[in-house]
């Protein structure tokens, strides 16, 4: 099927049709977030279906990615996971869906079922994916825009060098924390501060990393940009912070050595406790005022 070409997929008593495609993402530069281009809206999604839109992007960039060739299956066997073969296989929907110049497929799906985006193709020049199955939930509720729903592919050979070492520390002993879990983001809608959900979201440039007995997580082969580093869990006894994302980070060939060092820093559950007055002197406050700021720092700490 052609970018951009509507298609009506059999779906028993709903169908999923092919709507308007969503807005492009754009790269952010050094100067920093400018306001967000508004995305391409369409109708209200009919009662009992939900809009999904998948939108496919550079792993390293963020950039939209056409060309991209989707499969839809429907979890149908009561099986964790997709089966795409044999007898006892999921329901595949007919045709495909390429995505358009903007990295974009959408469609209209019933709700309360489970399905699941196969990459069948990638963009020319892309690595295929270890894992090209993309599954998800769609419930009633659903908001108006859409699900929202990323997928990435990686350059062939990606030329990229630069790496951010992410450090955990127990806020009141420095000692390194092991098992926190984070995120790095890649600033691209040009808007401030991190956006994680919705068509206009920032790019999600490397999924969780568990910090190892040393408390690091090291994120490499980086492109330039400003980076976001999310907190996602914490370890054992200790509480999420007030402001789980850091203020952007800008990583190029002109930071030393092209490498960043991000120390976050936990504090134990009290439960209850009401803590003493040099327990609260981490700083914490500065730095969730710094993330709501969205503040561009100057460039990082070298690794060492």
């Amino acid at each position: 099927m052609a970018a951009g070409t509507a298609r009506v997929w059999p779906l028993g008593l709903a169908a999923a049709v092919v709507l308007a495609a969503a807005a492009p993402a754009r790269s952010a530069d050094r100067d920093g977030p400018a306001p967000a281009a508004q995305p391409v809206t369409s109708a209200v999604a009919p009662a009992g279906s939900a809009r999904v839109v998948l939108l496919n992007r550079d792993q390293d960039t963020g950039a939209p990615l056409p060309g991209a060739r989707f499969e839809l299956w429907r979890e149908t066997n009561d099986r964790p996971g997709l089966q795409s073969a044999g007898p006892a296989a999921d329901e595949k929907h007919e045709g495909a869906c390429v995505t358009d110049a903007r990295g974009s497929c959408t469609v209209e799906l019933a709700v309360n079922e489970t399905y699941y985006w196969l990459e069948a193709g990638v963009p020319a020049g892309y690595e295929r994916p270890a894992e090209p199955v993309t599954g998800f939930d769609l419930q009633a509720g659903t908001p108006e825009e859409g699900l929202v729903l990323n997928v990435a592919n990686r350059l062939e050979d990606a030329p990229y060098g630069g790496l951010i070492r992410v450090r955990t520390k127990d806020a009141k002993t420095e000692w390194p924390l092991h098992g926190a879990v984070v995120e790095l983001w890649k600033e691209t809608n040009r808007t401030m501060g991190l956006q994680t959900a919705g068509i206009g979201a920032d790019h999600r440039a490397r999924t969780g990393c568990a910090t190892d007995a040393d408390g690091i997580c090291d994120f490499d082969r980086l492109a330039d940009g400003w980076y976001y580093v999310a907190e996602k869990d914490v370890p054992e006894g200790y509480v999420m912070p007030k402001t789980p994302v850091t203020a952007p980070q800008w990583l190029d060939g002109e930071t030393p050595d092209q490498r960043l060092v991000v120390t976050l820093h936990n504090k134990r559950d009290d439960h209850g406790r009401v803590p003493a007055a040099d327990d609260e002197q981490d700083g914490s406050e500065e730095e969730a005022a710094a993330g709501r700021r969205a503040v561009a720092p100057s460039p990082g700490t070298p690794v060492k």
